[in-house]
């Protein structure tokens, strides 16, 4: 039987350790430059990224996780994951972007605790349909490894990139 909480837990701390690591790889000139080959890179800056993760996580998968100790669900519109709002982002530093992301999911693995006793596999409905909180949480990890993967293709392929494309062969 698996031990959800315990789970859950070193891959939620793991999966936090990847994007801020990869974040912290790029130059900071760059965390708000578009990438080159968007097609490869991503059509977002390296920060958007971050601030990204930390929204998603704040605005939906905490309070789906929190739906299991009778939290409401989220709304269809809690997370404001747009340009319009990118733009209110005044302080894009990678103290503050990193900060945001960590803190929030801290507050989700340190719920994992309450939820330690919880059935992980039963059905609730979710902004996703009907889906179970085992779901939930690896939804977080998948969506921190998605962005913290664009995040380290930036980190290895950036430099390269922009050099084929300034010797014409981007």
């Amino acid at each position: 039987m698996t031990d959800w909480a315990v789970t859950f837990r070193k891959q939620l701390y793991a999966s936090a350790d990847g994007l801020i690591w990869a974040f912290s790889q790029l130059a900071p000139y760059r965390y708000e430059q578009l990438p080159p080959d968007p097609g490869y890179l991503g059509t977002w800056p390296p920060a958007r990224l971050v601030w990204h993760a930390a929204e998603y996580e704040r605005c939906l998968a905490l309070p789906s996780m929190q739906q299991w100790l009778g939290g409401e669900m989220p709304r269809a519109d809690a997370w404001p994951d747009s340009d319009e709002a990118w733009e209110y982002v005044f302080d894009r530093s990678f103290n503050s972007l990193a900060s945001a992301f960590l803190k929030i999911r801290q507050q989700q693995i340190d719920l994992l605790d309450e939820l330690a006793g919880t059935d992980w596999e039963g059905l609730y409905d979710t902004g996703w349909g009907p889906r179970s909180l085992a779901w939930i949480v690896t939804k977080s990890i998948q969506h921190t490894f998605e962005h913290g993967d664009m995040l380290l293709r930036m980190v290895l392929w950036w430099d390269i990139i922009e050099q084929e494309i300034a010797q014409g062969n981007g």
